[in-house]
Parts: structure tokens; C-alpha cells; sequence
């Protein structure tokens, strides 16, 4: 909720219901035009001086009550396509291949339908900068199963590589790919 995060443009305000209703409005009226609205960044990106290295740690009342209540809203009010993952960590866990964000919260919880997508980079941030995991083929897969669709980067070229050796079936990446080719669509 820090305005003086690096992209203040990209923000309607710092009061979460403001932001979310706006958010709502601005993909609503996008998406009526026939183009994908992606909402982003999916969590509290910003909120620690660098997001490549960050762990935003927040409970979880709090964490619901400002920054997942504005996704919270633009989700429901305007039913975005597609959903931006954040560099950061929150709570220990890089935001692209994080369990309770994308798939507990975004998607059972929430209902999102669409795809989601990882900032520039943020793949190879659980790998070389997070050291959540060592291996470009361990972050992809990780990614991948935890569910960040695609990537804006190059670390999902390893993926073919991650089948080989174990770490996520065709299957997997398939359920992907799926929502990728729905939007598309």
C-alpha cells in the first residue's frame, strides 16, 4: 500500500476498496473491447525495498484486509482473464509458485478461471535470487504445479528438460496449457 513503490501510475489509491472497484471497472470495460485484462502484481509487491529478494511476511487477517481485498474485488467485478504474479515472496514462498496465493485464495477460494502469468523474471527469481529451489528446471516445475501458467522470461524453456527428469509430467504442464489455449481462444 506504499505509494512510493515504483509504479504509482498502476495504482487507482491506496485504499484497498477504492483500488479494487476501480481495477473492476478498468478490466471490465477492457475485456467488453475483446482484449485480456491481466491484474496485477498478485501479492504485495513493493511492499519491501526489492522485490527480486523480498519476503513480504503478513498474517493473514491483515494481508486479506489490504492487498488481497483489492484483487479480491477486481476479480469478482471484473473477471480479469489473467492474473500477474508478483517477484516477491510472501510468507516464505515466491508468489509464482505460491500454493495459498494462486490456488487455495485465487482460484478455489476466489474462482478465478483465467491464466496466470509471471512478472518478467520472477521464474528466475525462485531459483537465483529466492534460492527457494536450485535449478531452473526445479523453478519451472515448481511454478508450473503451484499454478503460474506462463512465464514473461526464458526459465520455462526448461521445462522439457524437468520432464526428463522427473520433476513435473506432461499432464501437468497440459492442465496449463489448457488455459492458455482457452484464452486464446
Amino acid at each position: 500500500r506504499d505509494p512510493r513503490n515504483g509504479r504509482n501510475f498502476e495504482y487507482g489509491g491506496e485504499d484497498p476498496l477504492l483500488a479494487g472497484s476501480l481495477a473492476g471497472a478498468a478490466v471490465r470495460g477492457t475485456q467488453e473491447q475483446g482484449v485480456i485484462s491481466t491484474v496485477k502484481h498478485f501479492a504485495l509487491n513493493g511492499q519491501e525495498t526489492n522485490r527480486h529478494f523480498a519476503n513480504s511476511v503478513i498474517e493473514e487477517a491483515a494481508f486479506r484486509e489490504s492487498d488481497l481485498l483489492a484483487f479480491e474485488l477486481a476479480i469478482e467485478k471484473g473477471k480479469p482473464g489473467s492474473v500477474m504474479c508478483a517477484y516477491n515472496r510472501t510468507n516464505g514462498e515466491p508468489c509464482c509458485a505460491n500454493t495459498h496465493l494462486l490456488n487455495d485464495i485465487l482460484r478455489n477460494e476466489w474462482g478465478f478461471k483465467g491464466y496466470v502469468v509471471s512478472d518478467c523474471g520472477a521464474i528466475d527469481d525462485i531459483y537465483q535470487r529466492h534460492h527457494f529451489v536450485k535449478t531452473a528446471e526445479e523453478a519451472s516445475a515448481l511454478a508450473v504445479k503451484r499454478g503460474t501458467d506462463l512465464e514473461c522470461g526464458e526459465t520455462y524453456k526448461s521445462l522439457v528438460n524437468a520432464v526428463k527428469q522427473g520433476l513435473i509430467s506432461e499432464v501437468e504442464i497440459d492442465g496449463a496449457v489448457k488455459r492458455l489455449f482457452e484464452a486464446r481462444f
